[in-house]
């Protein structure tokens, strides 16, 4: 009955893969059931406590022998430029043009990020015997979310080997820059006074009408790159090379101009004068219109997940007949799970929700099997189908990679259906102290992704994943029956891990359970 509250969609818009970030939901937490159902008149409060950690991705893109990416891998570049923020685009072109390079990339330096998420949830639930063989139940899951952002651009590490080809746009030099556009300006109209006094006087050899022609077009595209690229309101200048070769480019043009008008235009421009840092990467990705995020920094979020509403109802159990030998005891279960919990804002880097907003319905069936008589094994199957779609803030790119960081578009998102299977070994060494295996696989489809403002959808993949985990469990139920107990509780802790995954993409999970049952009567048979 129990399942863990989902994660949320962190997504961004744009079709570019490049790294990749969280998936919507990972999978629900194992099942630490068996197929007992409460006998008519029991109440059983269920509380349960669970820490899941991942900075970890099993990546489609990943080779045999390295399955494993950082998380963090999805904000770092080696390279960062257009490629991951399209909104420089306007720059690169600028930066082409003045420099005479049709070829040139953009390049801000190098990004490095760390990323390490935490989820904690705790359900708490409440199930009733209605008879000895129908128990229905209900769940509230309390979510809090955490991702540690960690983010550099061009730290001092690299020694200047960054490789940025622009940098801060230097107020100090504004002047100087200012000073540019005034000449481009100038010289522009120079020419054009050129050209039509030579139209009216019909006294200019063709050539020199051409040249000048030729000049002011090139005096004009430099004029609308510089001012782009040193204009009071330009976020990026450029440095190094790239300076160097716009230097160049200038002062030619600056010779020819003057050489066939014969006056004295200067023109100069004043360059970064540094690397970009984390300054000039949290402009960027708060710019509005752009990007629109609130900051780049560490999303915390804590609310209700989605709400369960559930059923178990046996259909055969011969455990009570024997305490030895082969033992059977089955059930069918059914779930309806609300769309009670919420999803990211789009507002931040790796937030996460605390439920996927989606109207679900689960049904699956529970068989312990008994060998002997301190030998006891659950397995169990469960079909979850998604029946509503939920309001998405950012549509992903494919497969949930973070770049191409572009302006957010809004859609809906409809989570895949999903199939999941789990074997629980157990081994009773008392009555009331047991060891715990645990085994669950789950097959999620693909989810589906819609928005009328975009013509090609993202393409996210299925994905198959294997868990493994080692727990144990205390019960004082027996003890409580023959009046060596005073309390009907039992208690369980699990260690599970992701240890296998094919498909799209699927975090490494690490988790811990620690649960809690207190069992109570409200009437006895007889009254």
């Amino acid at each position: 009955m129990l399942r863990c509250a989902s994660l949320i969609l962190l997504s961004f818009s744009g079709a570019l893969r490049a790294g990749a970030q969280l998936p919507p939901t990972p999978p629900p937490l194992l099942n630490t059931e068996d197929a007992r159902t409460l006998p008519k008149g029991g109440v059983q409060l269920r509380v349960l406590n669970v820490w899941t950690l991942f900075d970890q991705l099993f990546d489609k893109t990943a080779d045999s022998a390295h399955p494993l990416h950082p998380l963090g891998q999805a904000f770092s570049a080696e390279s960062l430029g257009v490629r991951q923020f399209p909104a420089l685009a306007a720059t690169q072109n600028a930066l082409r043009t003045l420099t005479g390079n049709p070829n040139l990339s953009l390049n801000l330096g190098q990004q490095f990020s760390t990323v390490n998420t935490r989820v904690v949830t705790t359900p708490i639930s409440l199930a009733y015997g209605v008879t000895d063989r129908l128990t229905i139940g209900a769940m509230l899951p309390i979510v809090q979310t955490h991702s540690t952002v960690f983010v550099e651009l061009n730290p001092r590490r690299l020694n200047g080997a960054t490789g940025a080809n622009v940098g801060p746009n230097p107020a100090s030099q504004q002047s100087t820059n200012q000073a540019l556009l005034q000449s481009l300006t100038d010289a522009s109209n120079a020419l054009n006074d050129y050209i039509t006094n030579c139209a009216q006087s019909g006294s200019c050899p063709a050539a020199s009408v051409s040249e000048a022609q030729t000049l002011k077009a090139t005096a004009d595209s430099y004029l609308a790159a510089a001012q782009v690229l040193y204009g009071a309101n330009s976020q990026f200048a450029p440095r190094g090379t790239a300076q160097t070769q716009i230097a160049a480019q200038l002062t030619a043009l600056e010779q020819s101009i003057n050489s066939l008008l014969g006056t004295t235009f200067t023109f100069t421009s004043a360059g970064a004068n540094g690397d970009p840092a984390l300054l000039q990467l949290q402009q960027l990705a708060t710019a509005n219109p752009g990007v629109a995020f609130d900051s780049i920094g560490s999303p915390d979020q804590i609310g209700t997940g989605n709400i369960e509403l559930s059923a178990l109802f046996k259909l055969t159990d011969n455990f009570a007949d024997t305490t030895s030998g082969f033992r059977l005891r089955g059930t069918i279960s059914g779930l309806v799970r609300l769309p009670t919990g919420f999803g990211p804002s789009g507002a931040l880097a790796y937030e996460v929700g605390t439920g996927t907003g989606q109207f679900s319905v689960d049904g699956g069936g529970i068989l312990d099997v008994g060998i002997g008589r301190r030998g006891m094994a659950t397995l169990s199957a469960e079909y979850t189908a998604y029946l509503t779609s939920s309001s998405v803030p950012r549509m992903p790119n494919s497969d949930y990679a973070l770049f191409p960081l572009d302006a957010p578009v809004a859609g809906t998102w409809r989570e895949g259906n999903a199939l999941q299977l789990q074997a629980t070994p157990r081994i009773r060494f008392t009555d009331y102290f047991t060891v715990n295996g645990a085994y669950m696989m789950r097959r999620q489809n693909a989810s589906q992704y819609t928005s009328p403002n975009v013509t090609a959808p993202p393409v996210i993949l299925a994905t198959t994943e294997q868990n493994v985990g080692l727990g144990f469990a205390y019960s004082a139920v027996a003890r409580y029956a023959s009046g060596r107990s005073p309390l009907p509780i039992e208690m369980t802790y699990m260690h599970l891990e992701t240890i296998a995954a094919s498909g799209g993409l699927v975090p490494k999970y690490n988790r811990d359970m620690i649960e809690v049952r207190i069992y109570y009567r409200l009437f006895r048979r007889g009254r």
